[in-house]
């Protein structure tokens, strides 16, 4: 399993792309997007076509870092792992997963918020999107052998439940059903005023578009993966 494309546009987004080095809140000098080394200096300028290359080598140690954990993970918590050991590093996550089921991991996660002694705002929400896309069913993959499986299907929630599981497909206009209902459920959460009536009708994709607008995602009324992600967190 490789991560998706998803999951590094998630390492990109909290770590930001620099093409001059710099010193990162730990006092390490980085380039790119949070690449590290003995081969990273003061002064160090590099193009864009080589962060993106830097990116690729770096997550490959990654990748095998979280593979050499044994987990059986679906592609989500395979994700969540990788963005969280290429931030801490391969011996963290040893740390991280040992002697712990994976409902224990999750909430581990949220422990590693500080750089230099100090937590950071960055952080704290770095470790919450991971642990809710960790938690979150996975379109590939198999569920991890100790996680509670919360990816049950949608028909199993009646109509009046309160309760509404994450929907593991995207949802777009004229979609219907439970995960549309999750969807209304989670935007009222977020101060919008829809009817849970699970059509994505035309109110319903306004207010897609305009939490997608008011949280920097791409503005295209569709709510895939990680704007499911964003919406899920608490």
């Amino acid at each position: 399993m490789n991560i998706s494309q998803p999951g590094m546009e998630l390492i990109k987004k909290y770590e930001g792309c620099r093409l001059e080095a710099y010193l990162c809140p730990a006092n390490v000098w980085t380039v790119g997007y949070g690449h590290t080394g003995p081969d990273v200096y003061r002064g160090m300028k590099i193009t864009q076509p080589v962060a993106e290359q830097l990116l690729r080598n770096d997550l490959k140690n990654f990748e095998s870092a979280v593979h050499k954990t044994g987990l059986t993970l679906n592609q989500n918590q395979f994700d969540a792992l990788v963005s969280f050991a290429y931030n801490c590093g391969a011996g963290n996550l040893k740390t991280l997963i040992k002697n712990r089921t994976n409902a224990q991991i999750a909430d581990a996660l949220l422990l590693y918020t500080k750089a230099a002694g100090k937590e950071l705002a960055g952080l704290v929400k770095r470790r919450r999107e991971e642990r809710t896309l960790f938690l979150s069913s996975g379109n590939e993959g198999v569920p991890a052998n100790t996680a509670k499986d919360t990816s049950k299907d949608n028909s199993n929630v009646t109509a009046g439940s309160t309760f509404y599981p994450m929907p593991s497909t995207n949802l777009t206009s004229g979609s219907k059903g439970n995960g549309v209902r999750w969807l209304q459920t989670e935007l009222n959460r977020h101060g919008y005023n829809l009817s849970i009536d699970g059509d994505f009708g035309p109110k319903t994709l306004a207010a897609v578009r305009d939490y997608q607008e008011n949280n920097d995602l791409v503005i295209d009324g569709i709510v895939g993966r990680l704007t499911r992600i964003a919406l899920g967190k608490r």
